[in-house]
Order: C-alpha cells, then sequence, then structure tokens
C-alpha cells in the first residue's frame, strides 16, 4: 500500500503509555528511509504508527536524506528510479547488480556519502534521537558515520525491506540491530558476518490494519464497494505507480465470462484506469485510481494478483490471501518468486494465459486455494510493526539511561 510520506515530529501526552517514561524524557526515534518506490515509504509510515501506538510519548521523525533533502545530485539520481523500472527493468537489474559489490557500493558512499551525511547530522542535531530506524539499504553506513561524530551514543537499528535476498548495503555489522523478514533473510545477513545476537527475525513491517477478515467481514466489505458477497474476488494490482503488463493482465481474466469479478488497483496510473475502464468486460469488475483503504479491499478478496514487491507479499501473507505473481524487478525481487512458490503460498504466472489458468484453478475453491490460504496465514508477521517497535524502544530506552548515568 502506497501512503503519503511523514514528515516532522509529533509528541501526544494524554494518553497512558505502555512503556513508563524514562527519566531523562520522552523516547525519541529518527527513522531514515527514501521515497526510491513505495515499499520504504509504506514500511517508515507503518513503524511510525506503532512506536505511537506502544508509546504516544514518543517523538518520531521521518526523514528522506535522499531524495527529499539530499545534494541535487543524490536527489537527481535517487529519482532516477522510479522512470528507470517503469521503462527498463533490464536496465534496473544492471545497475542493482553492478552495485551490489564491495569495490562498486564502497566507491558509491565515497562519492555521494558526504554530502547525504552532512543531512543526516544535521537531524541529529535538530532532533537529537536516542535511535536512529533506516528502512533504506543507502543510508544504514552513511548513519553510523553521522552517529559517530554526533558526539552522544545512539542506536543504530536497521529493518530490511527486501524478503529473501537484498542488496549488501542492509547488513551492516555495526548496526545494534538488524531486523530480518524471514529466516531466509536472517540467514543472508549471518552469512554476511552480522553477529547472531544482532540479528532478529521479526517480519516486514505493514500497516497493523492488514489482517484476516473477522467472520462476516469479508462479505460485508463487498457490500460496501458494490461487490457480490458470494463470488470469488481477485485483486488485481501494480503498485502505487500502476506498472506492469496490468492493461493485457486484465483483458485476459475480465473479457470472457468467468465465475470470479475483479477489483483492479491502478494506483496513480490515470491513464490506465481510463483505458481499463473501456474494457468490454464480461466479468464484474471494479476498476479503482490510488486508494488509502487497501487494508479494507485485501479483506474483501479472496486472491492477489501482484508483481513481487515484497511490501505487496507480505500486506497479502498478513491478511490469509494467497497470490499469484505476474512479474519481479531484476535484482532484488527476483528471489521472491522462489519464496511464495516455494512456500506453497502462491504461483507465478508470467504470461496471460498462465494467469487465467492460475486464477481458474483458485476461483474453484478448492483444494489448492484452500491450502495456499492455510500457509499463508501460518506463514504472516502481522504484528511484525509492533514487535519492531518494541525492541526500537527498548533500545531508546537503554541508549538514554547510558547518556543519563554518563552526566
Amino acid at each position: 500500500m502506497d501512503r503519503a510520506p511523514v514528515s516532522g515530529a509529533t509528541q501526544v501526552t494524554q494518553a497512558v503509555s505502555l512503556y513508563p517514561t524514562p527519566a531523562g524524557g520522552a523516547p525519541r526515534v529518527l527513522i531514515l528511509f527514501s521515497d526510491t518506490g513505495g515499499g520504504h515509504r509504506a514500511a517508515a509510515r507503518a513503524l511510525t504508527d506503532a512506536l505511537k501506538l506502544l508509546d504516544p510519548t514518543c517523538v518520531v521523525t521521518v526523514a528522506d536524506p535522499l531524495i527529499g533533502q539530499g545534494p541535487t545530485i543524490v536527489r537527481r539520481l535517487a529519482s532516477l528510479y522510479s522512470p528507470v523500472i517503469s521503462r527498463s527493468r533490464a536496465a534496473w537489474g544492471a545497475v542493482y547488480h553492478s552495485s551490489n559489490t564491495k569495490p562498486t557500493f564502497a566507491a558509491i558512499r565515497a562519492v555521494f556519502g558526504p554530502g547525504v551525511r552532512k543531512i543526516v547530522q544535521q537531524l541529529l542535531r535538530q532532533h537529537d534521537p536516542d535511535v536512529v530506524l533506516s528502512v533504506h539499504p543507502l543510508l544504514n553506513h552513511i548513519a553510523h558515520q553521522a552517529i559517530r561524530k554526533s558526539g552522544r551514543p545512539r542506536a543504530l537499528m536497521t529493518v530490511i525491506t527486501d524478503l529473501v535476498d537484498f542488496h549488501r548495503g542492509w547488513t551492516f555489522s555495526q548496526a545494534d540491530l538488524v531486523v530480518a523478514p524471514t529466516e531466509e533473510a536472517r540467514k543472508v545477513a549471518l552469512r554476511r558476518r552480522v553477529p547472531a545476537d544482532r540479528v532478529k527475525l521479526l517480519g516486514l513491517p505493514v500497516d497493523l490494519r492488514f489482517r484476516p477478515p473477522a467472520p462476516g467481514e469479508k462479505q460485508a466489505l463487498r457490500r460496501r464497494f458494490g461487490l457480490d458477497e458470494h463470488r470469488f474476488t481477485v485483486l488485481v494490482m501494480g503498485g502505487a505507480a500502476g506498472v506492469g503488463h496490468l492493461a493485457a493482465q486484465v483483458r485476459s481474466l475480465a473479457e470472457g465470462a468467468h465465475p470470479w469479478q475483479l477489483v483492479v488497483v491502478c494506483g496513480r496510473n490515470e491513464k490506465l484506469r481510463r483505458r481499463l475502464t473501456e474494457i468490454e468486460a464480461s466479468t464484474p469488475m471494479l476498476v479503482l485510481g490510488f486508494v488509502d483503504y487497501m487494508p479494507e479491499l485485501m479483506r474483501a478478496c479472496d486472491l492477489v494478483v501482484t508483481k513481487a514487491g515484497p511490501g505487496a507479499i507480505a500486506e497479502a501473507l498478513a491478511t490469509g490471501l494467497p497470490l499469484v505473481i505476474t512479474g519481479f524487478l531484476p535484482g532484488q525481487e527476483s528471489p521472491n518468486v522462489d519464496f511464495v512458490v516455494g512456500s506453497r503460498i502462491g504461483a507465478f504466472a508470467p504470461k496471460e494465459e498462465d494467469l487465467l489458468d492460475e486464477v481458474r484453478v483458485m476461483a474453484e475453491g478448492g483444494p489448492t486455494w484452500r491450502e495456499m490460504s492455510a500457509k499463508a496465514e501460518d506463514m504472516a508477521h502481522p504484528y511484525a510493526s509492533s514487535d519492531i517497535a518494541r525492541e526500537c524502544l527498548l533500545l531508546a530506552e537503554r541508549y538514554r539511561a547510558s547518556v543519563q548515568a554518563s552526566r
């Protein structure tokens, strides 16, 4: 789900915190992300909400030191991410793999790191956080350097937002805590020499509204969205930008008379939304643009058709929905396909005819769909955001106490 970036600091003092406020004052957390894809932004928002839920006195600041506040050259390069993946996935794959080596990544840090580090140092002086929590692979080393120059102890916490394999920038061995989303990711972190006591398997942070539907809720939500209460419902989406071959996929699922109904989310791709509304569909179809109620949409559906983005997969798992993966971004997303298929929580259908066959099997509501749904619920980490926020608050308390003790 794509939500607007969070900025600034908020403080609530009326509610009762689940954690006693430390003697030195309320805990302070700086979350670093970058608007290179909706996943980092969504993770930052989910963690902000979870921190405020656990401790309403917590002061949370969310900042984008690459695109939002970074030096001009860094902003321009980072902002190329969305255009590149939309126009040439192969080009992005080449960029990803070439940067995912020790020498190249070190060179990138040497060239662009100093400017970004100055931004992070300014944020540290301005907000004085106890914990710096990074949800972007390019910010971990830089944040550590900025912390060392800041003049007082602060924790560095990394939350990996890729599911299985990931860029080497994620695994910074000197971080106080590295949060892995899956067991496979935890093993990768260990292979890259992150100490075992600094890696925790807590899941990928998603909005806490993603959960399985309560009894009767699925039918009630379908009525709310104008859908047939009893028809098998397929959610088709292409991320915030509506990327991929969404139009061709929807045509294959909608032009014939089928026993299912479709909910199609086009994100901010208004041109795509208009094209889809012009399709002469024989299968009932609801076409939407950008929405901020994706958790409710998922709870109204029986199956998710999407590309192999880690956020979409984690949100579907948290809701207990099986998936049909239609494509992947070369680099960090390619292992996600094997993860979905190997874990028996979904299927891979890169061609429209394959997609139609897979949805036909699922829509029967037989053993395949039931087994995948059960497996999805078993593998879910619906409370990952809360678990990660709890670890963050414990780190904040520890570091704040060390500062008080040194005075």
